[in-house]
């Protein structure tokens, strides 16, 4: 299966996950239910609140920016090029404190 990320409108979301300003978002949920694949940026001063993933994992490959994930062993800075990983029952938060947008791949595999 492909999807095309490129013909897909971004929507806007204001305060996700309680966080700072808006983010918008490109997401696909494919019809086996295996859980979302997105692509988010960030904007400079905005940011995902501290969430918990109870139902899924969540793996993020970097594209451009910079920004700080927040987790409970601390504050991690994380750039174009890395990969960051939220294990199933993790919590964590992206936080864009820089003057360029941040945008990520991710993919969230539900867990069943």
């Amino acid at each position: 299966m492909v999807y095309d990320f490129r013909e897909l409108e971004a929507k806007k979301v204001e305060h996700m996950r309680d966080g700072e300003g808006h983010v918008f978002t490109k997401r696909v949920d494919p019809e086996d239910g295996m859980g979302g694949i997105i692509i988010n940026t960030i904007p400079p001063g905005c940011s995902i609140g501290l969430h918990q993933h109870t139902t899924n994992y969540e793996v993020c490959y970097v594209i451009s920016g910079k920004a700080y994930e927040v987790t409970e062993e601390g504050k991690t800075l994380v750039e174009a090029g890395m990969v960051t990983y939220c294990p199933f029952e993790g919590k964590h938060s992206l936080v864009n404190e820089f003057d360029e947008d941040f945008v990520f791949f991710g993919v969230l595999p539900n867990i069943k």
